[in-house]
């Protein structure tokens, strides 16, 4: 069987989808089936089997799946590093003072940058930024400099922030929660700059266009 990553494209050969996308950092519940290499199922059998009471499990994923979801470029900076990745979990948790939450794998270089410098930064996409969803996603900051030839300024913590999005935040971490292959960081909106009055991305969205 392959599985696709709905985030980046990355491809996987296995019964099952990966725990961990190892390109983006998604969970499994991100892959999608596209192709069945054991045997050979004809369309209506396909759809006879759609057609059966799922098992818990599988109903639990097809429900998560349908959660919707922002698509955002969370970046951040240390010792004269920066980073970034695409990410779809960034969310509001309190008004008063401004909180977000987001969601990083542990083995991705933004994460390390994130625990070592307290501070991240949040671009929020528009319905152009299929490019910067796949700059930031399909590739680790390990090997290649993500920022490079890229329109991009420093905000006022310090962290680089792609130019071309709808929107920005700036963070300082104040709490973090151990989720077993992510980390839940909990951060106080300490800036935000506005661009303009396009349509945020969706993860929806990035996927019917991709």
């Amino acid at each position: 069987m392959k599985w696709r990553c709905v985030v980046c494209g990355y491809i996987h050969k296995g019964e099952e989808p990966p725990e961990v996308c190892p390109v983006c950092g998604v969970d499994s519940t991100n892959f999608e089936l596209i192709e069945d290499d054991s045997i050979s199922i004809s369309k209506k059998f396909v759809e006879d089997i759609s057609r059966e009471v799922l098992t818990s499990e599988e109903t639990i994923k097809k429900a998560i799946r349908s959660i919707s979801y922002g698509l955002f470029i969370i970046t951040a900076s240390h010792k004269g590093k920066d980073n970034g990745q695409t990410a779809n979990t960034c969310f509001q948790i309190t008004s008063e003072p401004t909180q977000v939450a987001i969601g990083i794998n542990k083995n991705n270089l933004t994460h390390n940058l994130i625990a070592q410098s307290g501070k991240f930064g949040v671009s929020i996409l528009d319905q152009n930024g299929h490019d910067l969803a796949r700059r930031f996603g399909y590739r680790s900051g390990r090997d290649i400099d993500k920022f490079e030839g890229l329109k991009a300024h420093r905000g006022q913590s310090g962290v680089m922030l792609p130019d071309d999005v709808l929107a920005t935040l700036e963070a300082e971490v104040v709490a973090q929660l151990d989720a077993g292959t992510h980390t839940l960081f909990l951060g106080r909106i300490t800036a935000g700059e506005y661009f303009g009055n396009s349509e945020p991305m969706t993860y929806a969205y990035f996927r019917s266009k991709k």
